[in-house]
């Protein structure tokens, strides 16, 4: 009778596994959806701060590298200018010599001829006052003159000096300005990636507000279970997204996705369930065009990736129905100059447990990508996740 029991017991659990889906994604409320908003642009503040910071780091390096560019020029003029001086100087110094080696014949009274000027020039005074004062103007003379030739030498000593000085100066200066190119080469990366972060904040907060709007539209309130009041009467089950295929890659953990070959660019991609497009990226670096779409399917929810169309045919917001065409097959040559993550003609399928947004600077695409077994599950995706694996009807 105990075995009997326990029998029963273990049916009865069985089936409450079998028929009772288990589900470990959390519901969301309106108002849950609201704060992940207003989180979203609290980073979206702190990015334009940083944006902003760093916009004005850039400009004090320009205006470095151009105060060190002026003072180049301004020292290579300085050193044109010094180099003009030693040449006047020496000129100069030739000149004053010359007039000092005059006076010095005429003092020098041990030569005859020296002598008889000498002697013209003392003598030839009125009174003994004034040959002692034409004696002293003579010295005086000459100590002048030396006086100038030593000026002149010590000028030319210090604009040689000067011309060194500048010379190492504007070494200096040019290794700064290569110092500040590196480094504002470093902050134009850095402000390029704050930008392209800035802009997908920004059309995040874009997409989420719409969606807010349309929750709100359909009578939703903060306190109401999305799913409950919004995605309720979904799908019963997922059909495939292309009429005919192949799988040209399978799913696996570092392929968080299913990749469909096998079809012409352009061919049409439908819903394979009802639901709301959510986010849509354009000309995307990794992916290309891609569409995230929201789908509640046998009483669980979930988020489709398409990724590598050719063209998108929804826009954010929009309910849509199983079997509507939502975009076309992409992945050709035509979108390589954009798209650098496709090597042909293909579509990425991905089916994640649950709702995310899928945009990679926001931590739930991490999440999304973490949830994304479905796709390998042909109980779910109707695709069999092996590579070479081909249908040919929907």
């Amino acid at each position: 009778m105990m075995k009997r029991s326990i029998n029963i017991i273990l049916i009865i659990s069985f089936l409450i596994v079998m028929f009772c889906p288990i589900t470990n994604v959390k519901a969301m409320t309106l108002q849950e959806y609201k704060n992940k908003v207003a989180a979203l642009k609290n980073k979206q503040y702190e990015n334009n701060k940083l944006t902003a910071e760093t916009e004005n780091k850039i400009r004090n390096k320009r205006n470095e590298i151009i105060e060190a560019t002026n003072k180049i020029s301004e020292n290579e003029q300085k050193v044109e200018d010094s180099k003009t001086l030693v040449a006047e100087s020496h000129e100069n110094i030739k000149i004053k010599q010359e007039e000092l080696k005059d006076v010095i014949v005429a003092l020098q009274y041990t030569e005859s001829n020296s002598k008889e000027l000498y002697t013209d020039y003392i003598f030839s005074a009125s009174s003994i006052s004034d040959m002692m004062e034409r004696q002293a103007i003579a010295a005086q003379i000459v100590n002048y003159t030396q006086g100038e030739l030593d000026s002149l030498e010590k000028l030319i000593k210090d604009n040689e000096a000067l011309q060194v000085k500048l010379a190492d100066d504007n070494v200096n200066l040019n290794e700064s300005i290569t110092k500040y190119e590196a480094q504002l080469e470093e902050l134009d990366k850095y402000i390029d990636s704050l930008a392209s972060i800035g802009l997908d904040y920004a059309s995040q907060i874009e997409a989420q507000e719409g969606m807010i709007k349309i929750y709100e539209a359909a009578g939703c309130k903060n306190g109401d279970d999305i799913d409950v009041c919004y995605y309720a009467g979904g799908s019963g089950a997922f059909m495939r997204p292309l009429v005919s295929g192949k799988v040209t890659q399978a799913y696996n953990k570092t392929h968080a996705g299913i990749d469909l070959g096998g079809n012409n660019p352009g061919t049409s991609i439908y819903a394979p369930a009802n639901g709301t497009i959510v986010y849509v990226k354009n000309k995307y670096s990794c992916g290309g065009n891609i569409i995230y779409m929201h789908s509640f399917v046998g009483g669980k929810k979930y988020t489709l990736e398409f990724a590598h169309l050719r063209s998108i045919n929804v826009k954010i917001g929009q309910s849509v129905k199983q079997g509507q065409v939502i975009g076309t097959v992409g992945g050709d040559q035509s979108t390589w100059y954009y798209d650098s993550c496709t090597s042909g003609t293909h579509l990425h399928y991905a089916i994640s447990n649950g709702y995310y947004f899928g945009n990679a600077t926001w931590n739930e695409f991490y999440t999304f990508k973490a949830n994304t077994t479905p796709t390998g599950n042909k109980s779910i995706s109707s695709i069999n996740s092996s590579k070479g694996w081909t249908w040919k009807t929907r």
